[in-house]
């Protein structure tokens, strides 16, 4: 069986990988040569760098990989795009690698990204035109700078870094510690970032880790999108041609649809958004999707798209793959095909409202008596999340069975399905919902039922509530899918207070999450009926 495609191999972050320098063979010096430069970044800034230029006089097109994770890691892909006649520049990014300052997460990238492009477009080797290349923090360096490349090819990533580490307001536990802590202390081991998660209060985790970590604090005292998290965000209507490449299962997805959405009227006519069955790192079950999903038909279509809207953008050539056929290609996993659109939400799909119901069915029936159950939330001992949209291991789809015996949640499961169902667009769920707690969360997980009894998780997503006996509606996003259920599978609703450790646990007592230390038990209530129509709405294609 072949594993999910990781579109991060190659061009995104090898988070627990450090490439190391290779020297260049005597053939490939005939091709192109390689040296190392110094370029000043904002307020002189010395930024390492490593120039590649093909033999000849130029002047070239460039492709440009600003990473935090060592510029000798580009070395794959520079040699591609040299020997096709490019120049390359890949530069680590300040604090990393041998480029000097503190590093400080997203701070200074396009105030350093503006000053490599600036030193670029001096260059006697360059003709100006620039494109960037790469994913995840790789992407983010484009973005930040979108508005002054000649294209972006924006691989699993995000303009917004709020939207990343605060999905829906809530803060996203372990891909913040995965990531934060090992940027700040590469040396550390995976059981002590797996301890950390547990610390209260969470002003602690970096104490735990024996190193300070200042934007990670940073991160935890700026909960909502403040202008902190503003100048971070690089969201914005661009004409700039953008090739955007995400996955359903990437702790990216929801920010990258918004990111691509945003662009607005001003949308290159040739910008695509391309969404496959994608995660964000090592999955926990084994999926074999075809030859459709291959990590190179995509690699093959972002080099496509770099060569028409950099290299010779005045000679656009077709393109030879059908996803480039339309603004929109969705992956329908398990369905194993491509479905085009020229919109989001696509328009082959139409929104069904599947209703909470008697008995913990889940229909589209629409219940006719008042009903609710009850459920007690524990925060020492939080609903485990398995799989989901998060950066590290055991991502994307996951085996749930080990929660069934829970007494923790709410379950609705539908009749069995007599013909496949097919799930394309955002998943959003309408909960009539009381706790008795100051602040709690309540999230939704979609789920696919299969006739051996086997779960696995679609898709989820939360909100925070502030307490309340009374009841209130709460609406939110179980982010997006493009999944087909079959014939003989059911679909499964779990309605918990805590997807732990994805997200951060609430300790039910309003506190701030970087201070609070101590947490109370939560009485929560879910209503549904006539009065209080709980329901769930679906992006269903006929």
């Amino acid at each position: 069986m072949k594993k999910i495609a990781l579109l991060a191999a190659g061009v995104l972050c090898a988070v627990f990988l450090h490439t190391q320098a290779t020297c260049l063979a005597a053939d490939e010096q005939e091709v192109y040569s390689k040296s190392e430069v110094i370029v000043a970044g904002a307020d002189t800034a010395r930024l390492a760098t490593d120039l590649y230029l093909p033999k000849g006089t130029g002047p070239f097109s460039c492709i440009l990989f600003r990473t935090p994770y060592n510029k000798n890691g580009a070395k794959g892909d520079a040699e591609r795009f040299v020997k096709k006649g490019y120049a390359v520049v890949a530069q680590d990014v300040r604090g990393t690698g041998k480029s000097g300052a503190p590093f400080y997460p997203f701070r200074y990238e396009r105030a350093d990204g503006l000053a490599t492009l600036a030193w670029i477009r001096r260059q006697p080797w360059s003709n100006g035109r620039v494109g960037g290349w790469g994913g995840s923090y790789v992407g983010f360096t484009q973005w930040v700078i979108s508005d002054q490349l000649n294209a972006v090819t924006a691989l699993v990533t995000t303009a917004d870094m709020y939207d990343a580490f605060y999905p829906s307001g809530l803060f996203s536990l372990a891909t913040s510690l995965n990531w934060g802590l090992i940027m700040n202390h590469p040396k550390l081991k995976p059981e002590q970032i797996l301890a950390a998660y547990h610390r209260l209060p969470l002003s602690i985790v970096d104490d735990s880790t024996g190193a300070a970590n200042a934007f990670l604090e940073d991160w935890l005292q700026h909960e909502t999108n403040d202008s902190y998290w503003r100048s971070f965000s690089f969201r914005q209507p661009v004409n700039t041609p953008v090739l955007s490449i995400g996955g359903w299962y990437d702790m990216f997805l929801e920010a990258q649809i918004k990111d691509f959405v945003n662009l607005g009227k001003k949308r290159h006519p040739d910008s695509r958004l391309i969404i496959g069955p994608f995660a964000h790192g090592q999955i926990a079950i084994p999926t074999d999707f075809g030859d459709a999903a291959k990590l190179d038909r995509f690699m093959d279509l972002a080099r496509a798209f770099v060569d028409n809207h950099v290299k010779h953008p005045d000679a656009v050539l077709p393109y030879s793959d059908s996803l480039m056929s339309r603004p929109f290609a969705f992956f329908i996993i398990h369905g194993n095909r491509w479905v085009l659109s020229k919109q989001w939400p696509p328009e082959q799909s139409n929104p069904v409202r599947y209703y909470l119901g008697p008995k913990g069915t889940l229909s589209t029936n629409k219940p006719t008596k008042a009903e609710r159950a009850t459920f007690v939330y524990d925060p020492q001992n939080p609903y485990p999340s398995l799989g989901g949209t998060f950066l590290g291991m055991g991502v994307g789809p996951a085996w749930q069975n080990s929660n069934v015996e829970r007494t923790d949640q709410v379950v609705f499961e539908s009749d069995t399905l007599s013909a496949a169902l097919t799930l394309l667009g955002p998943l959003q769920a309408e909960l009539y919902v009381a706790s008795d707690a100051a602040s709690t969360d309540f999230f939704a997980c979609l789920q696919d039922v299969q006739p051996d009894g086997k779960i696995v998780n679609i898709q989820e997503g939360g909100q925070k509530v502030q307490g309340g006996k009374k009841i209130r509606c709460i609406r939110f996003s179980l982010w997006a899918a493009g999944y087909q259920l079959a014939a003989g599978h059911k679909l499964r609703l779990v309605i918990c207070s805590s997807l732990f450790p994805r997200y951060n646990r609430n300790l039910n007592n309003g506190e701030p999450i970087y201070s609070a230390a101590h947490s109370r038990i939560a009485n929560q209530t879910i209503s549904w009926g006539p009065k209080h129509p709980s329901h769930l709405i679906l992006p269903i294609m006929p």
